[in-house]
């Protein structure tokens, strides 16, 4: 998978004076940052589009990626998809599997629903075009910079995660690397164990080949029903589970 770092300059400048402006620790005011819009040049199966990503703090956190085609036209069912990715101080917070447009759209934007408490986020998601052959070419969104976030009162078990998260990195006993996947732009670049937050606040990581994958080819996304699914979460070790995490 390659990803192609070419930004439309006028667009990017424009996203950049509109939305690029940072929270200030405690800020209570509603926030929204974009990252910068990236596109998928060469075309796909004849089609450029364009792709960003966008966190919005108000009133509740929300990351989403959006994938859309720069001439406005419509594609054919389940010819894009998002993967949307929420970050807390490196930590993966929470992950969306692969949502794919079902009806003919020239664009396609998802997002997440959790949050692990108060802190700093960012949104750096995944999108997917069909290729018309045998697969999807996937590309990674620029990230946002960070957004701080103050969590309700009420919350969730999930956002009993530590306010400051320290994520390490390394290679364990096993010879597995594991570190964060914020700001990594090709999958296959990831550590073997991607640091993450558990559905019950715990700091662990989850195994790259646990991250999910893209749909065999349109047909079969159309007709996918996506469900909660829970995979552990280790220590650093890669062996010992330290807790469970819920890709939604």
């Amino acid at each position: 998978m390659k990803t192609t770092r070419i930004l439309k300059h006028a667009v990017a400048a424009s996203a950049m004076a509109g939305a690029l402006v940072m929270a200030l620790p405690g800020a209570a005011q509603a926030d929204t940052l974009s990252g910068w819009i990236g596109t998928t040049f060469p075309p796909v199966n004849g089609v450029t589009y364009l792709h960003q990503s966008t966190i919005i703090n108000a009133p509740s956190l929300i990351a989403q990626s959006k994938i859309y085609t720069v001439a406005g036209q419509d594609v054919a069912p389940g010819d894009i998809g998002v993967r949307a990715r929420l970050f807390k101080s490196g930590a993966l917070c929470e992950a969306v599997d692969y949502r794919y447009n079902i009806d003919p759209a020239p664009e396609l934007t998802y997002g997440t629903t959790a949050q692990c408490g108060t802190g700093w986020y960012n949104s750096h998601g995944y999108v997917a075009a069909w290729d018309g052959v045998s697969t999807y070419k996937q590309f990674v969104t620029f990230p946002t910079d960070p957004l701080n976030y103050t969590a309700p009162t009420e919350h969730s078990a999930r956002a009993a995660a530590p306010e400051a998260i320290e994520v390490e990195s390394g290679t364990n006993e096993k010879g597995q690397t594991f570190g964060s996947g914020e700001g990594v732009e090709i999958e296959s670049d990831l550590p073997e164990l991607v640091a993450a937050i558990g559905t019950n606040g715990e700091i662990g990581y989850v195994a790259r080949a646990d991250l999910g994958a893209v749909a065999a080819d349109p047909t079969a996304a159309v007709q996918e029903v996506v469900t909660p699914r829970t995979v552990p979460l280790y220590d650093k070790d890669g062996s010992t589970v330290v807790g469970e995490f819920t890709f939604s």
